[in-house]
């Protein structure tokens, strides 16, 4: 071999290794990148699984509540859907509010929820809860029957009572007895959350607040929660959960099964 080709030999060889080192390198990269995706893949697949098995039991342990205490959802049934494994999780009523996209224009612009909406901020306001006729514009209802395309579709639309008064304040309350032109709110609203626990029934309600059962107001104002909102973080997951309330459809006062009807998961690190 020459001189010359030497010289071109030499190059092409460097040419030709480094082209093969950085396909090595590619390769390796892609294997390495597949690998990790791979990894996250089959972790995010344990984390869902973890995060369904926790979801089943705390559906089923909700279907107690039917039966708790009979007619009230307190502040103790928030342990019988917290207690049903070691996870940290926070429990609460999400319906318990005024929701705008709902409540009818009459209850929304009425002075004393304006006073109640303007005092407190966003805090009042609840994103989740069915319609019910007595307090939802005929519009709402009539936009609600053409999406669905029947009429008050089920359980979209009953007459369950939407508020649980053991998580409504002493301003909320007031501002519902106002609602209902009921003399002296302001002192039988601070009695009412006195006197307030799991054994509080109507009969007690409408003796302190001089009113018969049969008052329109316990069309507002129930014992139970429609929906309930359920946060918890394992070692692989976080998960996010709304569970609903649905009522029996020939006996709207009473529920008849809680269901799951939002979920969000997470792996840490991003959404599955």
């Amino acid at each position: 071999m020459n001189d010359s080709e030497s010289g071109f030999s030499t190059p092409l060889a460097m040419t030709v290794i480094f082209s093969l080192s950085l396909i090595t390198l590619s390769l390796a990269m892609f294997v390495s990148a597949n690998g990790k995706k791979i990894d996250t893949y089959r972790k995010s697949v344990e984390a869902e699984k973890e995060a369904e098995t926790i979801l089943l039991t705390i559906e089923a342990s909700l279907q107690g509540l039917k039966e708790y205490r009979k007619d009230a959802d307190t502040y103790h049934a928030e342990s019988l859907i917290s207690g049903v494994c070691d996870c940290d999780f926070s429990v609460k009523d999400v319906s318990t509010g005024i929701n705008k996209n709902f409540l009818s224009e009459k209850i929304l612009k009425n002075d004393a929820f304006r006073r109640y909406i303007s005092e407190n901020g966003d805090a009042v306001f609840s994103e989740y809860g069915w319609v019910n006729p007595a307090f939802s514009d005929k519009k709402i209802i009539a936009e609600i029957e053409q999406n669905f395309e029947c009429k008050s579709p089920f359980p979209l639309i009953n007459s369950f009572p939407p508020m649980n008064i053991h998580f409504m304040s002493a301003d909320f309350i007031r501002a519902v007895l106002d609602f209902y032109n009921i003399n002296g709110s302001e002192r039988k609203a601070m009695l009412i959350r006195e006197k307030l626990n799991s054994d509080t029934d109507a009969e007690e309600l409408a003796h302190i607040l001089g009113i018969r059962e049969n008052h329109a107001l316990f069309d507002f104002i129930g014992f139970k929660t429609l929906f309930w909102e359920v946060s918890f973080d394992t070692g692989k997951c976080r998960c996010h959960a709304v569970f609903a309330a649905v009522p029996e459809k020939y006996d709207q006062k009473r529920i008849e099964k809680y269901i799951l009807v939002e979920k969000n998961v997470s792996l840490k690190g991003g959404i599955l």
